[in-house]
Protein backbone atom coordinates (compact mmCIF):
# COMPACT_ATOMS: atom_id res chain seq x y z
CA UNK A 1 0.00 0.00 0.00
CA UNK A 2 1.23 3.57 -0.98
CA UNK A 3 1.44 5.92 1.63
CA UNK A 4 -0.69 8.86 1.59
CA UNK A 5 0.76 12.66 2.01
CA UNK A 6 0.49 14.48 5.14
CA UNK A 7 0.31 17.66 5.93
CA UNK A 8 1.20 17.77 10.17
CA UNK A 9 0.20 20.70 11.81
CA UNK A 10 2.54 22.43 14.88
CA UNK A 11 0.03 20.58 17.12
CA UNK A 12 0.76 17.08 15.33
CA UNK A 13 4.76 18.17 15.91
CA UNK A 14 4.67 19.03 19.71
CA UNK A 15 2.09 15.60 20.20
CA UNK A 16 4.93 13.40 19.09
CA UNK A 17 8.15 14.93 19.47
CA UNK A 18 9.45 16.06 23.40
CA UNK A 19 13.56 17.23 24.01
CA UNK A 20 14.18 13.96 25.17
CA UNK A 21 13.42 12.11 22.11
CA UNK A 22 14.39 15.10 19.64
CA UNK A 23 17.83 14.65 21.67
CA UNK A 24 18.17 11.21 21.22
CA UNK A 25 16.67 11.47 17.41
CA UNK A 26 19.53 14.01 16.15
CA UNK A 27 22.30 12.38 17.79
CA UNK A 28 21.65 8.89 15.83
CA UNK A 29 21.41 11.56 13.10
CA UNK A 30 24.61 13.11 13.85
CA UNK A 31 26.59 9.59 14.05
CA UNK A 32 24.75 8.80 10.51
CA UNK A 33 26.80 12.22 9.34
CA UNK A 34 29.85 11.09 10.72
CA UNK A 35 29.80 7.67 9.10
CA UNK A 36 29.29 9.44 5.82
CA UNK A 37 25.64 8.60 5.96
CA UNK A 38 23.24 11.26 5.85
CA UNK A 39 24.68 14.59 4.68
CA UNK A 40 23.24 18.33 4.15
CA UNK A 41 23.18 20.76 1.55
CA UNK A 42 24.65 24.29 2.98
CA UNK A 43 22.04 27.12 3.67
CA UNK A 44 20.63 29.50 1.27
CA UNK A 45 20.37 33.00 2.48
CA UNK A 46 18.90 36.38 1.65
CA UNK A 47 18.12 38.93 3.40
CA UNK A 48 16.33 42.58 2.74
CA UNK A 49 14.99 45.98 4.04
CA UNK A 50 15.44 45.92 7.99
CA UNK A 51 16.59 42.79 8.98
CA UNK A 52 14.03 40.71 6.76
CA UNK A 53 15.46 37.63 5.65
CA UNK A 54 14.79 34.27 3.65
CA UNK A 55 16.40 30.70 4.29
CA UNK A 56 16.40 27.33 2.88
CA UNK A 57 18.08 24.20 4.28
CA UNK A 58 18.32 20.79 2.98
CA UNK A 59 19.52 17.75 4.15
CA UNK A 60 19.41 13.48 3.00
CA UNK A 61 19.61 10.05 5.06
CA UNK A 62 21.41 7.51 2.85
CA UNK A 63 20.01 3.77 2.72
CA UNK A 64 17.24 1.96 3.46
CA UNK A 65 14.65 4.24 4.83
CA UNK A 66 16.07 6.95 4.04
CA UNK A 67 14.77 10.31 3.76
CA UNK A 68 15.77 13.94 2.11
CA UNK A 69 14.36 17.46 3.36
CA UNK A 70 14.28 21.06 2.70
CA UNK A 71 13.03 23.43 5.47
CA UNK A 72 12.48 27.02 3.99
CA UNK A 73 11.56 29.80 5.80
CA UNK A 74 11.48 33.46 5.76
CA UNK A 75 11.40 36.40 9.23
CA UNK A 76 10.50 39.91 9.12
CA UNK A 77 9.49 42.49 11.87
CA UNK A 78 6.10 41.74 10.64
CA UNK A 79 6.35 37.70 11.86
CA UNK A 80 7.10 35.17 9.32
CA UNK A 81 6.55 31.36 8.82
CA UNK A 82 8.43 28.06 8.11
CA UNK A 83 7.11 24.81 5.98
CA UNK A 84 9.53 21.46 5.94
CA UNK A 85 9.48 19.12 2.85
CA UNK A 86 10.21 15.55 3.89
CA UNK A 87 10.96 12.92 0.44
CA UNK A 88 11.45 9.38 0.07
CA UNK A 89 15.10 9.22 -0.37
CA UNK A 90 14.53 6.22 -2.51
CA UNK A 91 11.68 6.69 -4.44
CA UNK A 92 11.87 10.51 -4.37
CA UNK A 93 8.35 10.79 -3.53
CA UNK A 94 7.04 13.85 -1.57
CA UNK A 95 5.71 12.52 2.12
CA UNK A 96 4.89 14.82 4.38
CA UNK A 97 4.21 18.56 4.67
CA UNK A 98 5.02 19.78 8.09
CA UNK A 99 5.05 23.37 9.53
CA UNK A 100 8.34 24.16 11.44
CA UNK A 101 8.05 26.52 13.64
CA UNK A 102 7.95 24.15 16.49
CA UNK A 103 10.16 21.87 14.72
CA UNK A 104 12.46 24.82 14.30
CA UNK A 105 12.40 25.37 18.10
CA UNK A 106 13.14 21.36 19.15
CA UNK A 107 16.37 20.90 16.85
CA UNK A 108 17.74 24.03 17.86
CA UNK A 109 17.46 22.98 21.88
CA UNK A 110 18.30 19.34 20.59
CA UNK A 111 21.43 20.57 19.21
CA UNK A 112 22.10 22.28 22.36
CA UNK A 113 21.53 18.90 24.17
CA UNK A 114 23.16 16.77 22.46
CA UNK A 115 26.39 19.02 22.57
CA UNK A 116 26.03 19.73 26.43
CA UNK A 117 25.74 16.14 27.04
CA UNK A 118 29.09 15.27 24.89
CA UNK A 119 31.10 18.57 25.58
CA UNK A 120 30.26 19.93 29.10
CA UNK A 121 31.69 18.72 32.58
CA UNK A 122 28.96 15.54 33.55
CA UNK A 123 29.48 17.06 37.03
CA UNK A 124 28.25 20.78 36.44
CA UNK A 125 25.77 22.26 38.31
CA UNK A 126 25.12 25.70 37.72
CA UNK A 127 24.40 27.13 34.51
CA UNK A 128 22.88 30.38 32.99
CA UNK A 129 20.52 30.71 30.03
CA UNK A 130 20.86 34.21 28.61
CA UNK A 131 17.67 34.70 26.70
CA UNK A 132 14.24 34.72 26.95
CA UNK A 133 12.74 34.58 23.87
CA UNK A 134 10.89 31.50 22.95
CA UNK A 135 13.54 29.41 22.08
CA UNK A 136 14.26 29.54 25.85
CA UNK A 137 12.20 27.79 26.51
CA UNK A 138 12.67 24.84 25.05
CA UNK A 139 16.72 25.77 25.37
CA UNK A 140 16.25 25.71 29.39
CA UNK A 141 14.15 21.80 28.53
CA UNK A 142 17.28 20.49 26.72
CA UNK A 143 19.92 21.31 30.25
CA UNK A 144 17.34 19.77 32.36
CA UNK A 145 17.64 16.62 29.84
CA UNK A 146 20.93 16.04 29.53
CA UNK A 147 22.52 17.18 32.79
CA UNK A 148 21.74 17.01 36.65
CA UNK A 149 21.75 20.68 37.81
CA UNK A 150 21.22 22.07 40.98
CA UNK A 151 20.81 25.74 39.97
CA UNK A 152 19.91 27.23 36.76
CA UNK A 153 20.13 31.38 36.32
CA UNK A 154 18.26 33.68 33.76
CA UNK A 155 18.83 36.88 31.98
CA UNK A 156 17.58 39.43 29.62
CA UNK A 157 17.79 42.50 29.23
CA UNK A 158 14.13 43.48 29.87
CA UNK A 159 13.17 42.79 33.54
CA UNK A 160 9.78 42.28 32.89
CA UNK A 161 10.50 39.56 29.99
CA UNK A 162 13.07 38.16 32.45
CA UNK A 163 10.51 37.86 35.24
CA UNK A 164 7.85 36.36 33.67
CA UNK A 165 10.11 33.62 31.84
CA UNK A 166 11.22 33.00 35.54
CA UNK A 167 7.83 32.65 36.98
CA UNK A 168 6.37 30.38 34.09
CA UNK A 169 9.62 27.80 34.83
CA UNK A 170 9.53 27.47 38.31
CA UNK A 171 8.74 24.72 39.64
CA UNK A 172 8.97 22.77 36.55
CA UNK A 173 12.41 21.05 36.94
CA UNK A 174 14.55 19.89 40.06
CA UNK A 175 16.42 22.75 39.94
CA UNK A 176 16.20 25.64 40.83
CA UNK A 177 15.50 28.54 38.14
CA UNK A 178 16.43 31.95 39.24
CA UNK A 179 16.14 35.36 37.89
CA UNK A 180 19.56 37.49 37.86
CA UNK A 181 19.34 41.07 37.57
CA UNK A 182 22.15 41.34 36.00
CA UNK A 183 24.54 39.41 32.94
CA UNK A 184 27.65 39.27 35.54
CA UNK A 185 25.14 37.92 38.14
CA UNK A 186 23.61 35.18 36.37
CA UNK A 187 27.13 34.26 34.65
CA UNK A 188 29.17 34.31 37.79
CA UNK A 189 29.61 30.85 39.02
CA UNK A 190 28.00 29.21 35.63
CA UNK A 191 30.19 26.04 34.27
CA UNK A 192 27.56 25.78 31.27
CA UNK A 193 26.47 29.00 29.55
CA UNK A 194 23.59 28.96 26.75
CA UNK A 195 23.04 32.50 24.67
CA UNK A 196 20.26 32.13 22.70
CA UNK A 197 19.61 35.94 22.22
CA UNK A 198 19.34 38.51 19.11
CA UNK A 199 22.26 40.35 19.64
CA UNK A 200 24.00 42.57 17.06
CA UNK A 201 27.15 42.92 18.99
CA UNK A 202 29.68 40.78 21.25
CA UNK A 203 27.89 41.20 24.81
CA UNK A 204 29.75 38.48 26.90
CA UNK A 205 33.85 38.43 27.24
CA UNK A 206 36.44 36.08 28.59
CA UNK A 207 35.98 37.67 31.92
CA UNK A 208 32.64 37.41 32.00
CA UNK A 209 33.09 33.20 31.19
CA UNK A 210 35.62 32.92 34.16
CA UNK A 211 33.49 30.48 35.73
CA UNK A 212 32.27 28.42 32.66
CA UNK A 213 33.38 25.29 31.43
CA UNK A 214 31.28 24.74 28.21
CA UNK A 215 29.78 27.82 25.76
CA UNK A 216 26.38 26.92 23.64
CA UNK A 217 26.65 30.15 21.74
CA UNK A 218 23.29 29.12 19.00
CA UNK A 219 21.65 32.85 18.74
CA UNK A 220 23.20 34.48 16.50
CA UNK A 221 23.31 33.04 12.88
CA UNK A 222 23.62 35.90 10.61
CA UNK A 223 26.51 37.07 9.32
CA UNK A 224 26.18 40.80 10.84
CA UNK A 225 25.58 39.25 14.46
CA UNK A 226 27.93 38.24 17.35
CA UNK A 227 27.21 36.99 20.91
CA UNK A 228 30.27 36.53 22.30
CA UNK A 229 34.41 38.47 22.16
CA UNK A 230 36.79 37.29 20.13
CA UNK A 231 38.92 36.68 23.91
CA UNK A 232 36.50 34.31 24.68
CA UNK A 233 38.47 31.78 22.34
CA UNK A 234 41.61 32.11 24.26
CA UNK A 235 40.18 29.85 27.09
CA UNK A 236 38.42 27.33 24.78
CA UNK A 237 40.64 24.18 24.33
CA UNK A 238 37.64 22.73 22.07
CA UNK A 239 35.57 24.51 19.12
CA UNK A 240 32.41 22.73 17.83
CA UNK A 241 29.96 23.52 15.25
CA UNK A 242 26.84 22.21 14.20
CA UNK A 243 27.81 22.64 10.43
CA UNK A 244 31.38 24.03 8.99
CA UNK A 245 29.91 25.25 5.56
CA UNK A 246 27.11 26.97 7.65
CA UNK A 247 29.61 28.27 9.68
CA UNK A 248 32.00 29.28 7.17
CA UNK A 249 29.39 31.68 5.59
CA UNK A 250 27.26 32.79 8.47
CA UNK A 251 29.39 32.88 12.40
CA UNK A 252 30.77 36.43 12.86
CA UNK A 253 32.57 34.88 15.69
CA UNK A 254 33.92 32.40 13.98
CA UNK A 255 34.58 34.17 10.76
CA UNK A 256 36.70 37.30 12.49
CA UNK A 257 38.83 34.09 14.82
CA UNK A 258 39.41 31.62 11.75
CA UNK A 259 39.01 33.68 8.77
CA UNK A 260 36.59 33.95 5.63
CA UNK A 261 35.17 31.57 3.33
CA UNK A 262 38.67 29.70 2.05
CA UNK A 263 40.56 29.76 5.22
CA UNK A 264 41.77 26.64 6.86
CA UNK A 265 39.59 25.93 9.91
CA UNK A 266 42.09 23.28 11.24
CA UNK A 267 41.27 24.83 15.14
CA UNK A 268 37.37 23.73 14.63
CA UNK A 269 35.93 20.41 14.84
CA UNK A 270 32.37 19.21 13.58
CA UNK A 271 29.98 17.76 16.10
CA UNK A 272 28.93 14.67 13.78
CA UNK A 273 32.59 13.50 13.69
CA UNK A 274 33.50 13.98 17.47
CA UNK A 275 30.26 11.25 18.51
CA UNK A 276 30.78 8.87 14.90
CA UNK A 277 34.43 8.39 16.80
CA UNK A 278 33.18 8.72 20.56
CA UNK A 279 35.24 11.81 21.50
CA UNK A 280 33.83 13.59 23.93
CA UNK A 281 35.09 16.47 26.06
CA UNK A 282 39.04 16.53 26.23
CA UNK A 283 40.73 15.84 29.43
CA UNK A 284 41.40 18.68 31.89
CA UNK A 285 39.69 20.95 28.97
CA UNK A 286 39.25 24.63 30.52
CA UNK A 287 36.16 25.66 28.14
CA UNK A 288 34.44 24.11 25.32
CA UNK A 289 32.75 26.02 22.48
CA UNK A 290 29.08 24.73 20.41
CA UNK A 291 28.73 27.25 18.09
CA UNK A 292 25.35 26.03 16.29
CA UNK A 293 24.06 28.02 12.85
CA UNK A 294 21.34 25.51 12.10
CA UNK A 295 21.58 22.57 9.42
CA UNK A 296 18.99 20.55 7.54
CA UNK A 297 19.98 16.85 9.32
CA UNK A 298 18.77 18.50 12.37
CA UNK A 299 15.53 19.33 11.03
CA UNK A 300 15.24 16.16 9.30
CA UNK A 301 16.10 14.45 12.17
CA UNK A 302 13.33 15.73 13.78
CA UNK A 303 10.85 14.78 10.72
CA UNK A 304 11.44 11.79 10.65
CA UNK A 305 10.49 10.69 13.68
CA UNK A 306 7.06 13.33 13.36
CA UNK A 307 6.14 12.15 10.38
CA UNK A 308 6.86 7.75 11.09
CA UNK A 309 4.94 8.55 14.03
CA UNK A 310 1.90 10.17 12.25
CA UNK A 311 2.07 7.53 9.39
CA UNK A 312 1.69 4.78 11.87
CA UNK A 313 -0.74 6.39 14.03
CA UNK A 314 -2.87 8.46 11.51
CA UNK A 315 -2.09 11.98 12.80
CA UNK A 316 -2.70 15.06 10.32
CA UNK A 317 -4.38 15.49 7.29
CA UNK A 318 -4.07 12.64 5.40
CA UNK A 319 -3.78 13.86 0.72
CA UNK A 320 -4.05 11.66 -2.02
CA UNK A 321 -0.43 9.75 -2.21
CA UNK A 322 2.22 11.21 -4.57
CA UNK A 323 2.45 7.62 -7.11
CA UNK A 324 3.98 7.99 -10.93
CA UNK A 325 0.29 6.94 -11.81
CA UNK A 326 -0.65 10.73 -10.38
CA UNK A 327 2.15 12.66 -11.89
CA UNK A 328 1.67 11.85 -15.22
CA UNK A 329 -2.33 11.52 -15.19
CA UNK A 330 -1.51 15.27 -14.26
CA UNK A 331 0.66 15.99 -16.99
CA UNK A 332 -0.84 18.40 -20.04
Amino acid sequence: MTDALRYLTERDVVSVLDIPKAIDALHAMLVAQGREQARNLPKALATWGDGSSMHALGSVQTGAGGYAGFKTWVHTKSGGGSLFSLFDAETGFLRAVIEARALGMLRTAAISGVATRALAPADAACAALIGTGPQAVTQLAALAAVRKLRRVRIYSPTPEKRRAFVASMQGKYAFDVEEASSLEHALAGAEIVTLITRAVEPFVDAAMLADCRHLNAVGAILPAKAEFAQDVFERADRVVVDDMENARRGSRELRERFGAEGAPWQDVAVLSDLLAAGESRPQDARLTIFKGMGMGLSDLAMARVVYEHARDYGLGVALPPQTRENLLLAQP
